[in-house]
């Protein structure tokens, strides 16, 4: 993008050159990876958690315990993924209501 294309947009500065090297590349996919790894087993403990802690007496019920299980799951994931509740606001409720602290939240 040359000068005049910079003027007509409203850009006042060049966006600065960043050279990365392969290994720095490869350390943060690394990071990322594991990050990703953590929040999905975090997340994989507290959607069950927090459905067991809510609807503990709905799922005694023998008739269809498991798809009412896997439904409220998926519910509670959706309200996760919706930005409605956050993990460690589940980690917050399971720990001040329930008494249950799940050591490592992320």
């Amino acid at each position: 993008m040359n000068r005049q294309e910079r003027r007509r947009l409203g850009i006042k500065k060049k966006d600065p050159m960043v050279s990365i090297k392969q290994s720095d590349i490869d350390r943060m996919k690394e990071e990322a990876t594991e990050k990703g790894c953590k929040m999905a087993f975090n997340l994989m403990l507290a959607v069950p958690a927090m459905v067991i802690y809510d609807h503990y007496g709905e799922l005694m019920k023998k008739n269809g315990r498991v798809e009412r299980f896997i439904d409220l799951c998926m519910d509670t994931y959706k309200c996760y993924e919706e930005g409605y509740v956050r993990i460690d606001e589940m980690a917050k409720v399971l720990k001040d209501e329930a008494g249950v602290e799940i050591k490592g939240w992320y």
